[in-house]
């Protein structure tokens, strides 16, 4: 059993990553022009752990807040790397394609910025990937207004975050996900995985059945696959007038990916928001 949970803990991490030969800095320089591709400046804000952001910010109007991916987390079967810093920051390239007045990216504590004096250890990227909150939640509220509306937008491990800043903040008005895992039990059951210690969230979905909620999952996804999300969502699928899953027959993990901000629309409407 324990070979089986190894093999499949490395075929997960290996889906996860989109490995190239990038370095760090490479990945970083890669990172800063999708950015600017999308007008997005750098942002800084004072967390424990660094969290990187990029913003464009319209004051009065509702932020698309974007969360992103584990990044590269694992080099290789069992070997946590060196710099989270994503190869495919996909959060990123959806928040830089995105023509909304506010747009804000976050990215997971230390990619980016790997600052082993601020407590940029390993450990922070694989077994505690969904544990450090509090620095997401005060590098957003460092940059908008407490009473601003938020959607929320979180790309794979992003959307666990996702959910929970759905439950923290009372100023979220809608949450979409992409490819996303929304709730480490099922995850690991799925994958016959053995268990993590954080990001359960089966006890907050159905507490979140009053928002608007878009899901998108890939047919093509061996990660997330649609019958994953399904199962993950079982519990308030039932609240459909709010709830909608998006099945993209093209898209594997890393896509290609595109939100359809009238389909969220939509659900709004649906949701009577």
């Amino acid at each position: 059993m324990k070979a089986t949970v190894k093999v499949g803990v490395c075929l997960v991490a290996a889906l996860l990553t989109a490995c190239t030969a990038q370095s760090g800095s490479e990945r970083r320089l890669h990172a800063e022009q999708l950015a600017r591709q999308g007008s997005l400046t750098a942002m800084s804000v004072d967390t424990r752990l660094p969290v990187a952001v990029w913003g464009r910010l319209s004051p009065g109007q509702p932020v698309h807040l974007y969360l992103e991916g584990d990044g590269h987390a694992w080099r290789s079967s069992g070997r946590p790397s060196f710099d989270p810093t994503p190869h495919d920051p996909v959060a990123l390239k959806l928040a830089a394609a995105d023509t909304h007045a506010s747009v804000l990216y976050l990215g997971r504590p230390c990619q980016y910025q790997v600052d082993i004096a601020r407590g940029c250890h390993f450990s922070i990227w694989t077994e505690r990937r969904f544990a450090e909150i509090d620095d997401m939640e005060a590098a957003l509220r460092q940059r908008i207004a407490a009473d601003t509306d938020i959607i929320l937008i979180g790309f794979s491990g992003g959307a666990n975050i996702a959910v929970q800043l759905a439950a923290r903040l009372p100023n979220v008005k809608g949450m979409v996900t992409v490819a996303g895992n929304l709730d480490t039990n099922s995850f690991t059951r799925f994958h016959r995985l053995a268990n993590e210690a954080y990001g359960h969230n089966a006890a907050i979905l159905p507490t979140l059945s009053g928002l608007p909620q878009l899901y998108y999952t890939g047919v093509n996804d061996a990660v997330i696959p649609p019958e994953l999300t399904r199962l993950q969502l079982k519990e308030v699928i039932e609240h459909i007038d709010c709830v909608q899953i998006e099945e993209v027959k093209s898209a594997d993990h890393h896509g290609p990916w595109r939100i359809d901000w009238s389909a969220f629309a939509e659900v709004q409407r649906r949701c009577g928001i």
